[in-house]
């Protein structure tokens, strides 16, 4: 199992402020840049290809849903819970008192973690199933690559608020 010392830069030091200014200016930044990118790559691939392969229509659909509810779910980090988690460290609570006030919304974006990973492994099945169709075709094989990039960058921002952020304000484990 990784621990905290896997991670880049030096996160384990950093308090709970700092890890989740980390994650707005360096994940959440550029999740919107590169979600921005493929829904532009997902316009142009219908106009530049005369023949668009079989599974095209499904992911464009599916990115759809996921871009809006990505882009909803970065919002409500960034509006509800990340000042929650600093109020709630500010104030000392403890961690029974934390998990008492979990409020609905705070416990539907903990939730929705797994679901946009689920979501983002299905669109880059597709993704990789039309590079491999179209390897030869530049906007199926740059669609793909970001596809991936996304991907990875979700899995590394997942894994810091679930095995970092997470414990932490439930005081599993103390900041350095």
């Amino acid at each position: 199992m990784d621990t905290e010392a896997d991670f880049p830069v030096d996160l384990p030091a950093m308090n709970n402020v700092q890890l989740m200014r980390y994650l707005v200016f360096t994940h959440h930044e550029f999740t919107r840049n590169i979600m921005d990118e493929i829904t532009e790559l997902i316009r142009s691939t219908k106009t530049a290809l005369p023949e668009l392969p079989a599974d095209f229509n499904t992911l464009a659909d599916l990115w759809s849903g996921y871009h809006k509810e990505m882009r909803q779910h970065l919002t409500d980090e960034e509006r509800i819970l990340f000042p929650w988690i600093e109020e709630s460290t500010a104030a000392g609570k403890t961690p029974d008192e934390i998990a008492r006030h979990y409020s609905g919304a705070i416990k539907q974006m903990l939730l929705e973690h797994q679901h946009h990973e689920d979501e983002i492994k299905e669109i880059r099945k597709i993704a990789e199933s039309l590079s491999a169709q179209g390897s030869h075709i530049p906007v199926l094989a740059l669609l793909s690559y970001k596809l991936r990039q996304l991907a990875s960058d979700i899995v590394e921002h997942m894994r810091i608020e679930t095995e970092m952020l997470f414990p932490r304000i439930l005081n599993k484990i103390k900041p350095s």
